[in-house]
């Protein structure tokens, strides 16, 4: 009965914690999407105040270029160009200086121009912005440094005309600056009649000009007074494969930066509210950064304006309301909890105390265990003095195991076995199980052991110590006969490839000796060069499949015979895909014929993705192949192939491998026998 009571509290108590976590998370979800909602018109209300700036300053230039081409004056200049009226007199010439101080004040008083008195006698042509008048002949005026045969002028001055009204382009890379960065520039174009033109669509001419927007329309999108961080404002261009950004952006990424619109995860939260003007947006923008965002299409262009901002800096105060809320709920949920607990021990009192009787037969039941197993159990407290040791170890060495606490450990062993086992002992802080292989003496006789030393960190045995000494001695011993099998088993394999080819006798053992001293050279670790030289015996054993015939031929191997020489690799893998090595033995005979820029063979890999050992054994493979004599030809000198061998580095091989390779090569004298001839 009463433990059915206790399942029935515990139960209303989840009942509870679950029923309140669902309330606290459906509540922390409305506050969120309420702040979104609120996100959602405030950058509402921003783009809209941007979009309205934007538009007025184009409204502004286009009225600027608008005044100039309704000028009577420049479309009777522009009647008479067309006509051919024109003439070499007193009144042309003050007609002509009179436009053209015209269009200077136009430049000048616009203020996105470059005027001519801040324009040097001397500075070169880097400018590429002004106003033209411009018919189809050409220029027929136009402001110093106007970029006369820029495409996009012409280009947009044949929209404008086509279109019979004003035009303004998309802004575009004018190209590099004095300083190497990207010129940005905007095209405006207002078209002119003829002074007496019957049809108000006669278009003789046109003023175009050429807009610098760094210093008036992106001061528009930088919004200063603002008291956010990461607001930000851009202009951008959508068309049919990318988004092209035409204002400057954050982070180091430069004006006219693009980016696919692809249909995935990598589409940006730019193009998302572009295709959706006016829509609202929780996306990664072209930092890849998450940010709110939405778009404007900004009148009488294809341009598009963006307003967004970093959703950690939008939302930091929703989310602090929200740990806010978390951290009140936990706190309710924790003295609801304790209140139960404390009622639950109440009613239980008395079965802690049967608990507590069955905890005191489990700890006899343990020591009976601990007494029972072979393996040396011994624990030391933070002073290197003894608390307990098992029955196994006071039978090993003859001890009473009375009144052992308090005793120091060499009680049991002897001072240096005492030492070593302390220097096992791990030291510090942050403290974990350690476990270590050791090889003690006692008496004259090796006993090897697996040490684990584990931290305690209950109460009464803080910062003490519990030995555990497995006896490993019997698996050493055959772990050890097993290694020396293996080896031989290698050799035997090595013996019987150099025989298959016996042009290569002795190639493996060279190879292996010379991949050996290259790995130590560079300080590979023992296990890596076991693995290795192991490689090194066996990377030719695929050769047993190739005819023997065709091995040791001396006439040059047609295609077919080639293709099949270097299935050899292949078929090594094949024989040895089976055997369990220690270490990816199969994978550096597989990659060492890989060169570093991805021309070698057979899976093409290149750079880092080839194992260090591989691009060691395809050193010494080539250098044993170089070196040694073979029937058909003598060896090379060894200085000649290191030569050859440093004129292919990193482009086959690694320079750091032939760089160990000419130092272990000074100490190796006995080399130089392997270029002999024998009869």
């Amino acid at each position: 009965m009463k433990n059915r009571s206790t399942i029935i509290a515990f139960v209303l108590l989840l009942l509870f914690i679950s029923g309140s976590i669902w309330l606290v998370f459906e509540y922390v979800s409305t506050e969120k999407q309420r702040d979104l909602d609120d996100w959602h018109a405030r950058l509402n209300i921003m783009a809209e105040s941007q979009q309205h700036a934007i538009e007025n300053w184009f409204a502004e230039q286009a009225g600027y270029i608008d005044e100039l081409a309704n000028n009577p004056l420049l479309q009777l200049y522009v009647s008479q160009a067309s006509s051919a009226e024109l003439a070499n007199n007193e009144t042309s010439r003050g007609q002509l200086q009179h436009l053209k101080n015209l269009i200077n004040a136009t430049a000048d008083h616009a203020s996105v121009f470059t005027p001519i008195k801040n324009i040097k006698s001397n500075q070169q042509n880097t400018i590429n912005d002004g106003i033209a008048v411009v018919n189809d002949s050409g220029v027929l005026l136009s402001t110093r440094y106007f970029p006369v045969k820029d495409a996009a002028v012409i280009e947009s001055y044949r929209m404008a005309l086509k279109k019979g009204s004003s035009y303004i382009s998309d802004i575009y890379d004018a190209g590099p600056g004095d300083d190497g960065s990207r010129q940005p520039r905007l095209i405006m174009v207002a078209p002119v009649t003829s002074v007496q033109s019957i049809s108000s669509s006669d278009y003789r001419a046109a003023v175009i000009a050429v807009i610098n927007p760094e210093k008036s329309l992106y001061a528009l999108l930088l919004k200063e007074w603002l008291t956010t961080n990461t607001e930000e404002s851009l202009l951008v261009l959508l068309d049919a494969a990318s988004i092209n950004y035409l204002s400057p952006l954050k982070d180091g990424y430069e004006i006219f930066h693009s980016q696919a619109r692809a249909a995935d995860k990598s589409i940006t939260a730019e193009a998302v509210v572009a295709e959706t003007v006016g829509g609202f947006t929780t996306q990664q923008d072209y930092r890849r950064t998450p940010v709110l965002a939405t778009a404007r299409l900004i009148r009488n262009t294809a341009m598009m304006l963006v307003q967004k901002i970093d959703v950690d800096e939008a939302l930091a105060e929703s989310k602090a309301h929200q740990r806010f809320i978390l951290t009140i709920f936990l706190l309710v949920v924790f003295v609801v909890t304790i209140s139960f607990i404390a009622i639950w021990r109440h009613a239980t009192s008395l079965r802690l105390q049967r608990a507590t009787r069955r905890l005191k037969a489990r700890a006899e039941l343990l020591n009976a265990i601990g007494d029972s197993i072979n393996d040396h159990i011994f624990l030391l407290n933070h002073k290197n003095k003894l608390v307990f040791i098992n029955d196994a170890l006071a039978r090993s060495f003859a001890i009473e195991n009375v009144d052992i606490r308090g005793k120091a450990l060499n009680h049991i062993f002897n001072t240096e076995i005492t030492r070593q086992l302390l220097d096992v002992k791990p030291a510090g802080i942050n403290e974990t199980v350690r476990n270590i292989e050791m090889r003690l003496e006692f008496d004259g006789t090796r006993h090897d052991y697996h040490v684990s030393v584990v931290p305690l960190s209950h109460p009464d045995y803080k910062r003490s110590h519990l030995f555990v000494m497995h006896d490993i001695t019997k698996l050493k011993d055959a772990q050890g006969r097993h290694n020396r099998l293996m080896g031989g088993i290698i050799s035997t394999l090595a013996q019987v490839i150099d025989k298959h080819d016996p042009h290569c006798a002795h190639h493996s053992e060279r190879t292996r000796e010379v991949a050996v001293s290259i790995a130590q050279a560079m300080g590979l670790p023992h296990d890596r060069t076991e693995s290795l030289a192991m490689a090194a015996l066996l990377a030719n054993i695929g050769k047993l499949y190739i005819p023997a015939e065709m091995l040791t031929t001396v006439e040059p191997l047609n295609e077919e015979q080639a293709l099949m020489l270097r299935e050899n690799i292949n078929y090594s893998v094949e024989i040895l895909k089976d055997l369990e090595f220690d270490g990816p033995v199969i994978d550096f005979v597989q990659q060492k014929n890989e060169c570093l820029d991805g021309s070698g063979y057979p899976q093409g890999l290149s750079g880092e993705a080839i194992f260090q050992e591989s691009r060691i054994l395809s050193v010494a493979n080539a250098f044993v192949a170089m070196t040694s004599s073979r029937a058909y030809r003598p060896g090379k000198p060894i200085k000649e192939v290191l030569d050859i061998l440093i004129s292919e580095a990193d482009s086959r091989y690694d320079r750091h491998v032939i760089a160990a390779l000419f130092h272990v090569a000074e100490n190796h004298s006995d080399w130089v026998d392997w270029q002999q001839v024998s009869e």
